[in-house]
């Protein structure tokens, strides 16, 4: 992974102008835009700003929007005894988000799914495109997206998801300076058929999504390959969840 920690070096050394929000952990670079492996071919990046048929109806989000995206988050250090995330960090709405709505994209290190350019240890890598073979991982570097929780041992149902979305990029090679590219973002759960979810989330709730059952069984298994009791207890009431 020697490639990833060189891209995050030199973003770091970018970022000295970029503001850090509250409560971001120290040992993690602060990213606005993600960064690619030296491994992710032209042919590849080309393919992230497809559109075939079968995505078109995918949400787009604006150039605008993500200008604005901090505005809708907070990032806590979460003191509830009885928050399985106890001490740890969480993502919280810091305005009233409605159904549906766009909260924040996940930014990271994109990489190609090749096991020599995948880190094995990370809990922070999600599948960007597998028809191409792409996935981005939050585990050295990453924005607000990172610090949110799986609802499981926190709340009934998670309020938010992870979604399939294009979003508004600067590009010198298109007309009007921009052009659609597939990303991975967390959006406010839609009210549903039976409008249960019409309220959204409300300013000062945590955004909660699910990371799936394949996590939390991987989970386990690391824990029972590290003896990490801790570890192994979460997981196992996640999967009785």
């Amino acid at each position: 992974m020697a490639n990833q920690e060189k891209s995050l070096a030199s973003k770091a050394n970018n970022a000295q102008d970029i503001e850090v929000p509250e409560n971001w952990p120290q040992d993690i670079v602060y990213m606005t835009d993600q960064t690619y492996s030296s491994a992710v071919t032209d042919e590849q990046r080309i393919a992230l700003s497809r559109t075939l048929s079968d995505d078109a109806t995918w949400t787009q989000v604006r150039s605008e929007a993500l200008a604005s995206m901090r505005n809708n988050i907070n990032i806590c250090i979460i003191s509830d005894e009885k928050h399985p995330a106890r001490g740890q960090r969480g993502l919280f709405a810091a305005q009233n988000l409605a159904p549906d709505s766009f909260i924040v994209l996940y930014v990271g290190h994109v990489h190609t799914n090749a096991l020599s350019d995948t880190d094995p240890k990370s809990d922070y890598d999600l599948n960007l495109d597998g028809e191409i073979g792409l996935s981005v991982d939050a585990a050295r570097g990453g924005n607000e997206s990172r610090c949110t929780n799986d609802y499981r041992g926190i709340a009934d149902r998670p309020n938010a998801e992870f979604r399939d979305c294009y979003v508004q990029v600067p590009s010198t090679k298109r007309v009007g300076g921009t052009k659609w590219e597939r990303r991975v973002a967390i959006f406010v759960l839609s009210a549903g058929n039976a409008g249960k979810r019409k309220g959204g989330i409300r300013a000062g709730e945590e955004v909660l999504v699910s990371y799936g059952k394949g996590y939390w069984e991987a989970r386990k298994r690391l824990a029972g390959f590290r003896k990490d009791e801790e570890m192994l207890r979460v997981a196992n009431a996640a999967l009785e969840e």
